[in-house]
């Protein structure tokens, strides 16, 4: 089995912490990997996962913050 890759650990720092799991709804098992947050039904798991994948494949900040922006409007 592979290595966990850099966004997946990347991932996991940020959503691992308890408080925010409880703040959040969700659990650790929606964390796993980039690939299963970004299809998460979890606007906190979700995003994360955005801005992380946006970041490493080069995406400016502004494009980030306007892409994950948008899609908090459109799913809280």
């Amino acid at each position: 089995m592979a290595g966990k890759s850099v966004g997946d650990k990347m991932l996991q720092a940020v959503l691992m912490d308890e408080k925010l799991m409880v703040f959040g709804g969700y659990s650790p098992d929606e964390c796993t990997s980039l690939v299963r947050a970004l299809s998460s039904d979890n606007c906190i798991v979700n995003a994360v996962a955005r801005i992380i994948d946006r970041g490493r494949s080069g995406a400016s900040e502004s494009e980030v913050y306007r892409e994950v922006n948008e899609f908090l409007k459109s799913n809280i």
